[in-house]
């Protein structure tokens, strides 16, 4: 209390307000500093989305250009296990790379540039989600982005942290694309189109079209064949893997007819019928050779019955070992794969036209000599897997 000493009171009154006004301009100077700060964090965050998204489509593009170098590798190649990219079939690939990095931004860098080793190759293992990095058969190609300091890119500068000494901050990031797995060995049910198409459409970058016929033999047109799963005649031509009416059968005995085969396809229409697993290089299916114009009605039922609202059927097609020579197969043939079709039409005989199947054919399957296992099944020589990269890490 400062009763009866008035001037001592106000003394200790003003020393408080200086003391208030010295602590008020400390906090103001430090919550301007730590806003200051907060401002530099957030352009390094935007910053760091800015390279994230370079960086994920340098590692799309790059993975996708690898999947075309391998496409137009021969099928030997393709598979061997132990083969090293040369720098030649290197090099379009890291040039991808470049351009792409090249059309994205990071703050102030309009053009973005890649640094030496800016696209790694290697390995990316599916199931323990690691990348090693090899240029020896590598499915993955990883990216990394940088605006760091000795970077062409360099480091990005800061607002306010300079008063902290604080110039200029580093910023990286990276991202992995890998080829994944387009067909392969399949379960129960996953291989559902009573034809087949020949591992030669998927020789070289163009093999394959936007047409399935199964004549004039030969002819790349002409790389097709109707197939009865693992059916045969012996069974009186009643599917074995039909649950409406199974009968006897099995693999390796008689032969295909084109009985039999309608009998399976309206078996599918009807949703009774369970396609056998396929393990690539091992399964057979049995081929009935020739065009079985009669089977064309039952099939335009079964897409009438199955395209969705776009008119669009979804399968998945077999593709079987063809050799050179696009021959219609016949009998019991190695099935080496399976692709994507979207089917937009099934056109059965109209007076001496031609049927056919429209379809788009995903032009995305290649070989290698990798076992992949199914559970329960076992597993194969070969593993058919996508050019079409995707982001995995």
């Amino acid at each position: 209390m400062c009763n009866n000493q008035r001037a001592g009171c106000v003394s200790t009154l003003l020393n408080q307000r200086g003391i208030a006004a010295i602590n008020s301009a400390f906090m103001a100077v430090a919550m301007a500093i730590m806003a200051g700060v907060a401002i530099d964090v957030g352009h390094a965050l935007l910053t760091q989305n800015e390279l994230q998204n370079a960086a994920d489509a340098v590692a799309l593009s790059a993975g996708t250009r690898m999947g075309e170098v391998y496409l137009n590798m021969p099928e030997a190649d393709q598979g061997d296990m132990n083969r090293n990219l040369t720098s030649g079939e290197q090099a379009p690939i890291v040039n991808m790379g470049d351009t792409t990095a090249a059309a994205n931004s990071a703050s102030n860098v309009a053009s973005l540039a890649l640094e030496a080793g800016g696209v790694q190759f290697g390995t990316w293992d599916f199931s323990a989600k690691t990348f090693t990095p090899t240029v020896a058969r590598p499915n993955a190609v990883q990216a990394t982005v940088s605006r760091a300091a000795g970077t062409q890119n360099g480091p990005i500068a800061t607002f306010f942290a300079g008063v902290l000494g604080v110039s200029a901050m580093d910023v990286n990031a990276t991202a992995i694309a890998a080829l994944g797995t387009a067909g392969g060995p399949a379960a129960p049910g996953a291989v559902d189109a009573p034809f087949g198409i020949s591992e030669d459409y998927f020789t070289g970058s163009t093999g394959c079209g936007d047409l399935i016929t199964f004549s004039p033999t030969g002819t790349q047109t002409g790389c097709a064949g109707w197939h009865v799963f693992d059916e045969e005649t012996g069974g009186g031509n009643k599917p074995k893997n039909c649950s409406a009416n199974p009968s006897g059968g099995g693999n390796g005995a008689g032969g295909a007819n084109a009985q039999l085969m309608r009998n399976v396809i309206d078996c599918l229409d009807a949703g009774n019928y369970t396609s056998p697993p396929v393990i690539p290089g091992v399964t057979k299916f049995n081929f009935t050779g020739g065009q079985v114009s009669t089977a064309f009605t039952n099939l335009k039922n079964l897409f009438d019955h199955h395209k969705d609202s776009n008119g669009e059927w979804h399968i998945h097609v077999p593709v079987y070992e063809g050799g050179t020579s696009c021959a219609n197969p016949s009998g019991w043939t190695t099935i080496v794969a399976y692709a994507n079709v979207i089917v937009t039409e099934v056109i059965p005989p109209q007076g001496q036209g031609q049927s056919y199947i429209e379809a788009h054919i995903e032009c995305n399957t290649f070989f290698n000599a990798a076992p992949s296992p199914i559970p329960g099944v076992g597993g194969g020589p070969t593993n058919p897997i996508s050019p079409i990269a995707r982001l995995v890490s």
